[in-house]
């Protein structure tokens, strides 16, 4: 499985005006947003917390080793090893279908195009967004849907707490289609309710994890553990 950390994640407020130029090139944004995480030492930490990197065997820390030489001169270089599923990153097909494509095989192109930020901060956490919450959104065909739910991490040793994907609901945008679905999610399914679904014995995929089969058996990008949205909630024409 190869699941690479999305480096920056950004969202750029374009002039209303002009869309492109005689050569299909976009005018210059007059604003771009960070939406990505500092890494440190405590970033799965920071992310998930404790619990349920415990339960699933995660390092509780971004391993950073330094490797110092004194002769024939000085220098000074570190090694970084990072969890590709904490933080911002790219969910490619073979994170739950075995032998679909990996990110490094999926076009940049697909990374890229008009963005629609849907605010659901209201919505009460630990519940599903169902297809209703997605209905008469203005939501294109072609559009990168940005999911905003107001996640923050948890507290002392509890789990994951936001309101999360339904399977009905990513079918419905895959089938539109949207181009990409992206999120401060730190997955597009409910933490607390894979748990349940683990003691329910369900198995598959498609089963386990519905929200996620949706968007990757079509190719469809989803990112995940985005940050700083509310800095681009109400900005028109985001790409």
């Amino acid at each position: 499985m190869l699941v690479l950390p999305v480096a920056l994640g950004i969202a750029c407020n374009q002039p209303a005006a002009e869309k492109t130029d005689a050569a299909g090139i976009p005018p210059m944004p007059k604003e771009i947003v960070d939406l990505t995480p500092t890494i440190g030492v405590d970033a799965p930490i920071r992310a998930v917390g404790h619990h349920f990197l415990k339960d699933f065997g995660y390092k509780d820390s971004t391993q950073f080793v330094n490797m110092v030489a004194d002769t024939p001169f000085y220098a000074a270089d570190s090694y970084l090893t990072l969890f590709n599923h904490v933080g911002p990153h790219h969910d490619p097909p073979n994170h739950v279908i075995k032998g679909a494509k990996s990110t490094d095989q999926i076009p940049l192109d697909k990374f890229y195009g008009k963005a629609r930020v849907i605010d659901f901060r209201s919505k009460p956490k630990d519940q599903p967004l169902t297809v209703a919450d997605f209905q008469d959104k203005g939501i294109q065909p072609g559009d990168i849907v940005i999911a905003f739910v107001g996640y923050t991490p948890p507290v002392g040793d509890s789990l994951p707490s936001y309101a999360y994907l339904s399977g009905d609901a990513a079918e419905f945008l895959a089938k539109l289609p949207v181009k990409a679905f992206a999120t401060d999610m730190p997955s597009l399914g409910g933490i607390r309710n894979y748990y349940e679904l683990s003691k329910q014995h369900v198995r598959g995929s498609d089963k386990f994890f519905p929200e996620h089969y949706a968007f990757l058996s079509r190719e469809i990008p989803n990112i995940e553990g985005l940050v700083n949205l509310e800095a681009i909630v109400g900005k028109e024409n985001i790409v």
